[in-house]
């Protein structure tokens, strides 16, 4: 997967593009909740790509902290302007090497649908470990379309799914892609935050994001 995305890294943003006004709308949506979510904190955000979500983020929050795996998404992402101080690094989202209770905002955007459904636990409790006493978390990601975003791939003996993406340049990968119901959604966070429920979860017909506290 880390492969794709560097060799995807400068046709990534295209998927923010498209002319479905009701795609649109919940990007739109999206941001603003999340600039909500997030103001006047120090952030983490996990997987930042390019930098797209970053730039909303820095409108409102205090710092930001941005890691990705892909040096290539990296250095697209520094080239922009950002409105509040932001560091970008190379990361792994599963080993933080950052100390206990460093931020107080974390950000996870197209980021949780990635992850291996056996690791979702091992994630978010690692990913928690570097957050204050009532930080707030916010994640978004997909809901699944039939027919976007390639052909949705199942395999005999595996709980995870997977896409059939195809660059520009011909080349084509299987990247691990879940989706989950909103009912799943309350179900896997509420392990981790005993007063999540199902208004915690915006649904909509693209998108799908969560808000939580960390305690």
């Amino acid at each position: 997967m880390e492969e794709y995305y560097r060799k995807r890294a400068e046709e990534y943003e295209e998927i923010y593009r498209h002319d479905d006004p009701v795609r649109r709308e919940e990007l739109r949506v999206l941001a603003n909740a999340l600039r909500k979510a997030l103001k006047g904190r120090k952030v983490l955000e996990i997987a930042c790509g390019t930098g797209y979500w970053t730039q909303f983020l820095s409108e409102t929050a205090q710092s930001i902290v941005a890691i990705d795996v892909a040096k290539e998404t990296l250095e697209i992402a520094k080239r922009k302007h950002y409105e509040c101080p932001v560091s970008f690094c190379k990361g792994d989202a599963y080993t933080l090497a950052f100390r206990d209770c460093s931020f107080d905002g974390g950000l996870a955007n197209f980021w949780f649908s990635h992850v291996p459904k056996s690791k979702i636990d091992f994630f978010m409790q690692g990913f928690h470990r570097i957050f204050r006493n009532c930080s707030k978390v916010f994640m978004a990601d997909n809901v699944y379309i039939l027919g976007v975003g390639g052909a949705l791939v199942a395999m005999k003996g595996k709980e995870d799914t997977y896409k059939l993406r195809k660059l520009k340049d011909g080349s084509e990968y299987l990247v691990l892609k879940n989706y989950f119901s909103s009912e799943e959604l309350v179900e896997i966070f509420s392990r981790h935050d005993s007063g999540f429920d199902r208004e915690n979860v915006f649904y909509g017909k693209f998108f799908w994001y969560v808000v939580y506290e960390v305690r």
